[in-house]
């Protein structure tokens, strides 16, 4: 029976092998997903194997131009994206503790693709993988894959694409009421 009831999301982070490293989960109020959907205020909460908080991602209700916040387990902020009009395409501002480190953009003719870039320089690609007629049309679970391409990335960098991911899932693929999982690596 389907009811159209939006739920809390939540993830598997992955690594290459396909281990799962990190759990996130969201929390949000039940009106809040059902009424304001994709604009709706939120906390992903980053666990690992031990259920020991590694990051918060979170963010407050907007009109226009999503933002995520991302925090330390103690409360310190790390890092947050701001989405940013583009004529054609998508694009998120990276900032860290210290200013603009990038920027997140996805071509619209590439629609499940996103490029993390620093003065031009990719860094990091984020995609949603395709999993099949069957998940895609019966299922709100989703697949990223964040694919460093740059090694000397900082660990609060590698959190920022990790927020990016959450970011492009709940902005351009969050229609649906199920979880999603991440690979991570």
């Amino acid at each position: 029976m389907f009811i159209g009831l939006e739920t809390q999301n939540r993830y598997k982070i992955l690594d290459n092998a396909g281990n799962e490293i990190l759990f996130a989960y969201e929390e949000s109020g039940f009106l809040g997903r059902q009424f304001l959907g994709g604009h709706r205020p939120l906390t992903i909460k980053i666990i690992d194997g031990e259920g020991n908080l590694q990051l918060i991602a979170r963010r407050k209700f907007f009109w226009f131009f999503s933002h995520l916040e991302l925090l330390s387990p103690e409360g310190a902020v790390l890092g947050r994206l701001q989405r940013r009009f583009k004529l054609i395409g998508r694009r998120f501002d990276l900032f860290d503790d210290q200013g603009k480190v990038g920027s997140v953009e996805g071509p619209m003719l590439r629609p499940n693709t996103f490029w993390i870039k620093r003065d031009g320089v990719e860094l990091a690609k984020i995609t949603k993988k395709w999993s099949g007629i069957a998940r895609e049309a019966f299922t709100a679970a989703d697949n990223f894959s964040a694919e460093f391409t740059d090694s000397s990335l900082s660990e609060s960098h590698r959190w920022l694409v990790l927020g990016a991911a959450f970011a492009i899932d709940l902005d351009f693929f969050e229609n649906r009421a199920r979880g999603t999982g991440f690979r991570f690596g």
